[in-house]
């Protein structure tokens, strides 16, 4: 019977001791409860839309050229561009968009790409664009300033660091090589001639990448 007791006076003292608790949760202020189960905006859809899209474009560079993935990992950052030709919905009307990586603080830029005019179009439906920076300077140029592609670009050659790994891609300028790669495989010759890639200001956040 003191047992009974015993066990009974410990319940309610614990039950004393957890309900401020309770009291405290449903206290809660009604806003709070909305931020912690806020729906996704539309620019948090594309951002998602647009990692998972560079994502396999990057894996589908590296299946068709597997030497690529040691040139990308030695780099100080890359881009990755998707879907350049005219589509609907996320990407379109003969636009791009994609995101730059800083291999060393781990930023992501998201960016976009002009519009595609002579060249593309020509039997090319759908491109992705991989860009390889290997330094610094050529990275932060690259998303502060933006750039545009003039048509000048050379067949990459093995270099000290990356030995043959570059191959397949074009070196576009100092510092920065850019594969081009179709529906078809890699492209022999670039067809972005005046193409300009610049940040878009409707997705750019200050975001990390894991």
């Amino acid at each position: 019977m003191k047992n009974t007791k015993k066990i009974t006076a410990s319940l309610l003292a614990a039950l004393a001791l957890t309900a401020p608790c309770f009291a405290a949760g449903a206290a809660q202020p009604a806003s709070e409860k909305t931020a912690q189960t806020a729906p996704l905006t539309k620019e948090d859809r594309e951002r998602a839309e647009l990692r998972t899209k560079t994502y396999k474009a990057l894996l589908d560079l590296y299946h068709k050229k597997p030497k690529s993935r040691k040139a990308i990992q030695n780099a100080f950052g890359y881009a990755v561009f998707v879907d350049t030709s005219y589509s609907v919905g996320l990407l379109g009307g003969g636009h791009g968009r994609g995101r730059a990586i800083n291999q060393h603080s781990g930023r992501e830029v998201f960016m976009k790409m002009g519009e595609m005019k002579v060249g593309l179009g020509l039997g090319v439906r759908q491109s992705n664009i991989i860009f390889v920076f290997g330094n610094e300077d050529a990275f932060n140029s690259f998303i502060t300033k933006g750039w545009t592609f003039g048509g000048e670009a050379v067949a990459a050659a093995g270099d000290g660091v990356n030995g043959d790994a570059l191959e397949g891609s074009f070196q576009v300028a100092p510092g920065m090589w850019m594969y081009q790669v179709t529906t078809k495989g890699l492209a022999a010759d670039l067809t972005v001639k005046g193409t300009r890639f610049y940040v878009d200001k409707d997705l750019n956040v200050d975001t990390v990448v894991d």
